[in-house]
Order: C-alpha cells, then structure tokens, then sequence
C-alpha cells in the first residue's frame, strides 16, 4: 500500500513531541510493509507568523503536487487547516481520502461556520474520517448527519508504544504518595486545579510529593503560584522530560493526575501511557479521558475544576489497603493494552485496505 501521507504536525529536533502520535502512526504502518510517499510535513511549530505562513504557503503547494503523483490513497492528519487546499482539490480527486481527526481540528470547524460549509463539501467526499475516541465519534455524527457510523473510525492516535512504557520496579518513598502531572503548560490542561488540590492536601497535613512535566506559555505562572502556595519542598518541577525517559516519570508515581478541561482533550495519551506503567489516572469527567477511564476501577473521574473532589479522591486512594491499590494498577495495566501501537496500527491498516478495495 503507498500512501500519500498530508499533516501539518510532525517532530523536529527543536520539538521533538510536536505531532509525535503522527510519527508513531508513520513507523508503525511501516512495519506493515505501507510505504508513504510521496510526503509533505510541517515540522516543528513555527515560532511567528510570517514563518507561519511559509511554512503553510509551502505545505500548500507541496500537496497540489503531490496530488497529480501516484499512490493508493490519501492521508490526512488534522482536518480543519487542510480544509480549503482539499476543497480546491475536490474536481481532482481520483483516489479514496482518508481523514484523521485530532479533536481541536473538529471544534475549531464547529467555531468557523464559513469554514465550516467548505468543510462540509470535503467530508462528504471523504472515504473515511478516523477519530481517536467514541467520543468523537458520536460529536462528529452528531454535528454532520450525512455522514455513515461506518464511515467514521476509531483508532486512538497511534497507540501506545509498550518497548517505552512498560511496568519498572518502583523505589519511591512509600511513606508520601507521589503525585504526577506530565502535560503542554497551558490553562486548559489543568495545572491550576492541580495545584489547588495540592494546596489543600498540604492544609490537611496529608503527606505527599509531587512532580510537574512540560512545556509551555504557563510555566512562569505555574511556578509564581508554587511560591505563592508555598509548596516549594512538595513540589519538583521538571520542565520538558524526552518521551523516552517519561517512563521513569510514571513508574515513580502512585497517580497519575490528568485534569484538562478542555473539550477538545480527544485521547490524552499521557493517561494512557502512565496505565502501560501500571499507574492509576485521576482525571476530569470530560472527552477522551472518560471513554477509558473507569471511576474506582483503574482509576477516578471528577468534575472539570473542582480541585475539592479532585483532592478528595487523592485521599480515598491514599487510604486504601495496599491489595486494593494492586487492583486499580492491574486495571490500569489492563486498560492499556487495548490500545498497544501495533494493534491499533493493524486495526488501522485492516479498515485502509477494505477502503481501496472498495474504491476498485
């Protein structure tokens, strides 16, 4: 199978995770013989925007040439900002589209109802549209009706990598429960509601650590409130942790904390991979996170910025027998293993092949 392979998200040295489910998806179909090409990629964010719009004027272009080369079908990760280049295309298209949706790509098109109309001109020239979750599913059915339930699939943004997430022996100190918190630094992911709760666990003389992952526009806020909360000594702060050493990060925490509220959380990987390490999730009660998070299972769910429940259930964790805890870990293991790269990447690969054969 030779895929013409479209997204304006992918690794670069200088951001090594901008887009990086995108190279997962790449290397994992590679392993089943899918040859990409030809390719156009953005790689890395742009940092202003004039290069912005080079980099998308050049992107653009690429895939009008592309369009006339020869392959099976067409890939295409992140919808909205390809809508007009593939709207222009449409009168050209002799080969199936495939559409992979991310989440801020679908709720950026409901926001935009000029884009929106183009948008659905596109959709419905689409062969299939993948989406991360059932969540999705059912916003992207419920928002475009001509679309078919069987044209629309799920497959969790290229799976977790079981050779970097993985169960290692743990040497915290077991008299603090260490809590984590890996993430982009900005406002909708939570950090706010974290370190509330934080805050009142400290109030409560409940003994814990905590560790803060990531990058991003928030990080001089997060740490002035650090200070202002004086959880200097509870608090570790991190910054940016490579992928490949993420893994000592959860297998070094007793949960994992995953507060986002924004709706358009379409998977939250980061969940995912700290249950490949056996780490039970809290996280909110809100889009990608609740399709497989199962509340007093393999872990919790609570309402988006109510650090009060958020600590509350931090606590309810705390005091549970050691047996107990060994439950919610084996859950969380369990959980993960559904969504294993190389299986969903034959998931994927098996509903691209039914596609061609359908278009032949």
């Amino acid at each position: 199978m030779k895929i013409f392979l479209i997204s304006n998200m992918y690794p670069s040295t200088k951001d090594p995770l901008f887009g990086v489910f995108v190279k997962n998806f790449k290397d994992e179909l590679e392993k089943n013989n899918v040859l990409f090409q030809p390719i156009t990629l953005i790689k890395g964010l742009a940092g202003n925007p004039i290069k912005k719009v080079f980099n998308y004027s050049i992107h653009y272009f690429n895939i009008l040439i592309g369009i006339f080369k020869k392959f099976d079908l067409v890939y295409v990760h992140y919808v909205s900002h390809h809508i007009p280049i593939l709207f222009l295309l449409l009168p050209f298209k002799r080969k199936p589209w495939v559409m992979n949706a991310h989440g801020t790509d679908i709720i950026d098109l409901q926001k935009n109802k000029y884009l929106n109309i183009f948008a659905e001109k596109v959709l419905k020239k689409t062969d299939l549209l993948v989406v991360p979750t059932s969540y999705f599913k059912s916003k992207v059915l419920q928002r475009y009706s001509f679309l078919e339930e069987q044209d629309v699939f799920v497959s969790p943004s290229g799976g977790i990598d079981s050779t970097k997430f993985f169960i290692k022996e743990k040497n915290a100190d077991a008299s603090k429960l260490h809590l984590g918190f890996v993430s982009r630094l900005i406002e909708e992911k939570g950090w706010k509601t974290f370190l509330d709760a934080l805050l009142r666990l400290k109030e409560k003389r409940v003994p814990f650590v905590a560790s803060i992952a990531g990058k991003g526009p928030d990080e001089q806020k997060i740490l002035s409130t650090i200070k202002q909360y004086g959880l200097e000594v509870d608090v570790q702060f991190l910054g940016l942790i490579p992928q490949d050493k993420l893994v000592d990060i959860y297998n070094g925490i007793d949960l994992y904390v995953f507060p986002t509220y924004r709706e358009a959380e379409s998977l939250g990987l980061t969940g995912l991979e700290a249950m490949a390490c056996g780490t039970p999730v809290i996280a909110c009660n809100i889009a990608g996170p609740a399709t497989y998070i199962q509340s007093h299972k393999n872990g919790f769910l609570f309402e988006p910025k109510n650090s009060e429940a958020l600590t509350d259930y931090i606590i309810e964790y705390q005091r549970l027998q050691p047996e107990q805890k060994d439950k919610f870990k084996l859950e969380a293991l369990n959980t993960s293993k559904n969504f294993r790269k190389d299986i969903v990447a034959q998931n994927l690969l098996k509903r691209l092949t039914e596609v061609m054969r359908k278009q032949d």
